[in-house]
């Protein structure tokens, strides 16, 4: 996470805390405070609300529709997947990425050497329904022998009554992340629930246990090698060519940090671990731990965590050092300087601050890893149409059970959240920069890093994105991913109406689910035929005018485009036996069709499947059939 500190400052005006695990306290929006060197007004009084929260495993959220759940209980099918040799012939792009352009400006000749002196080899397959998840894996071969000395992995296993994914990483060199195989929707929310972290902080008020320093094994040397801070950085000689060791120790002393990504939204696509310089680079916002060891804190307060029961603030080296950080990526320094990193102002929300994001690191609470995994945390991220929200719940040091929500806008005054546009028109390109490097050993300049017309698609990550840092295990269950509720327009004459077919796939693929008004409930929203002749009828119950028809095929639905109906016509009916068609569609690919027609009376409304899908599938899958007077 925080191997540098930036001196912007963002806001955020939402802030919620719960006083119980059921009870969730709402603030309302308010301009900075004082606290805050953007602050131009003074923050009014808060009022609040009291609502009820869903039991901890209860998957109803009120206002969404639960798209794809995974739980684990089916075991992984890819972890035999074989491992490839990383060539870096496509990298991410140049900035602070593995191949290292940034590096060889910076260290010269002696930092390419050092890179050359290992090899990264990667994995990755497909994980639940549908493949929606990807398991994403980096290792490193230490003599470029073809042996990978310490693989990690992604596995399943039981935990008490729950099925996990667990996420173990035995080197610092190793990476293994869950990321959507998809873009996440235009608005959704992505929640799980961790059952067990080991990515450092003390243990029953020791760094030391188990064998291992800040959750680093202790043999052997542990650096940031090749990957160091910037050759300027205090605290090492800035020299590429020093052997391994003489790199800045990642296990302790002034790098000496440890942990975990609770749940992060990057800008780029198929996220896969890299260096943690480059991902300094890549985020939105983030919830993650921040490990530091006590040679780094020294002799300062290693930042500060807030008691979100009395909202008051504790030094962190008061803490166990198993913080949970929330906060926002804001714009980057343009122009870092010989021997700097590139990297975006980081900004931190806590219950302390009322909902403003410092510049100063703070943290928003502080987990308690000896309950795990008889208690969990859940952390969650939803975007709307306005900007982000930041949940987390769980069994808290000192502040107890709490449910910590934050809701930051994609831009409060002048100050955005890094590249949150995922489409070209929510952004008119006022950010927009060049990023420069004039550095001891070459210059580079990236133009225009946020232009006008450009667009930053949503994918998260969850686990250890860093090749360089960071040491442990973890494991996790029921990531779910969120759509929000679809209510469909007034006037559908064929909502909830009668239904029949000529047959189902399912049981849970009547022909009712194609008139229930939602089309966003998983695979199993939708009527499903592979009847000889496919056809679908909805009764109106009463003579109706009808003039406008709206079909979700297969892609509306989150299933493949190629099932989308390829050749269907629509009929209609006063009698249910004799029909006329008066709507014809041939070689459609689209995922919502729409079809206009001259008004007309109707009781009965039919949709014969001529060519089911695109591909060699013979399934008809329709998510819903609407009419309308026009």
């Amino acid at each position: 996470m925080h191997g540098q500190s930036h001196s912007r400052t963002r806001r955020s005006v939402w802030t919620v805390a719960a006083a119980t695990l059921v009870a969730v306290v709402t603030a309302t929006p308010g301009a900075a405070t004082a606290a805050s060197p953007a602050a131009g007004t003074a923050a009014p009084a808060e009022t609040t609300t009291t609502t009820t929260a869903h039991a901890a495993d209860d998957p109803t959220r009120p206002g969404w529709t639960l798209r794809y759940e995974e739980n684990f209980r089916t075991p992984l099918g890819g972890t035999n997947a074989p491992w490839v040799r990383e060539n870096h012939a496509q990298p991410f792009d140049t900035i602070m990425d593995d191949a290292g352009q940034w590096y060889r400006n910076d260290y010269g000749p002696a930092w390419t050497t050092a890179f050359n002196s290992f090899s990264t080899y990667r994995k990755e397959f497909p994980v639940g329904q549908d493949g929606w998840l990807t398991a994403s894996l980096s290792a490193r071969d230490w003599n470029n022998d073809g042996v990978i000395e310490a693989p990690p992995s992604i596995t399943t296993q039981a935990l008490g009554a729950e099925s996990v994914a667990r996420l173990t990483v035995p080197d610092h060199t190793g990476g293994a992340i869950l990321r959507p195989t998809r873009q996440l929707p235009d608005r959704y929310r992505i929640e799980y629930k961790l059952k067990t972290l080991d990515f450092g902080g003390k243990r029953n008020g020791s760094i030391s246990y188990g064998g291992r320093e800040n959750g680093y094994g202790t043999a052997g040397c542990k650096t940031q090698h090749p990957w160091g801070e910037g050759s300027d950085s205090p605290g090492w000689s800035g020299d590429a060519s020093v052997p391994y060791c003489e790199w800045q120790d990642v296990r302790r002393g002034p790098y000496g940090y440890n942990g975990f990504h609770f749940l992060s939204i990057v800008d780029f696509a198929n996220p896969a671990p890299r260096n943690n310089h480059f991902w300094h680079y890549r985020r939105k916002v983030l919830m993650d731990s921040f490990s530091q060891h006590p040679d780094r804190v020294g002799a300062g307060t290693g930042g500060r965590v807030c008691d979100a029961s009395t909202n008051t603030y504790y030094n962190y080296r008061d803490s166990s050092f198993n913080t949970v950080n929330m906060w926002i990526s804001g714009m980057p320094n343009w122009t870092p300087g010989r021997g700097g990193l590139a990297g975006n102002s980081q900004w931190f929300m806590t219950t302390c601050s009322g909902g403003v994001a410092e510049q100063q690191l703070s943290s928003a609470a502080e987990l308690q890893p000896e309950l795990m995994p008889n208690e969990f945390y859940t952390f969650a991220i939803e975007r709307d149409a306005t900007g982000y929200v930041l949940e987390a719940s769980g069994n808290f040091a000192r502040a107890g059970r709490q449910t910590i929500r934050f809701h930051r806008p994609f831009v409060v005054g002048n100050a955005p959240i890094w590249h949150y546009n995922t489409k070209p028109g929510e952004y008119d390109g006022r950010f927009n920069g060049n990023l420069v490097q004039n550095d001891y050993n070459g210059s580079t300049t990236w133009p225009n890093q946020w232009p006008a017309g450009s667009a930053y698609p949503d994918w998260f990550v969850i686990g250890d994105l860093y090749t360089n840092v960071y040491e442990g295990s973890a494991s996790l269950t029921d990531i779910r991913l969120y759509e929000p509720e679809q209510q469909p327009p007034a006037n559908n004459l064929a909502l909830n109406r009668p239904a029949s077919a000529d047959s189902q796939c399912a049981a849970v693929e009547a022909p009712a689910k194609a008139v229930n008004g939602s089309w966003t409930g998983g695979t199993s929203d939708k009527w499903c035929s592979l009847g000889a002749s496919k056809w679908l009828r909805v009764d109106l119950q009463a003579d109706r005018q009808v003039g406008r028809f709206v079909v979700r095929h297969s892609g509306a639905g989150g299933e493949k485009a190629s099932w989308n109906t390829r050749d269907f016509d629509l009929q209609v009916s006063t009698d249910g036996n004799t029909w006329s068609t008066v709507a014809s569609a041939r070689g459609n690919t689209a995922d919502v069709t729409t079809h206009t027609v001259s008004p007309r009376t109707a009781r009965y409304v039919r949709l014969n499947v001529l060519n089911p899908t695109s591909d060699s599938d013979r399934a008809a899958r329709i998510f819903e059939l609407e009419v309308y007077p026009s």
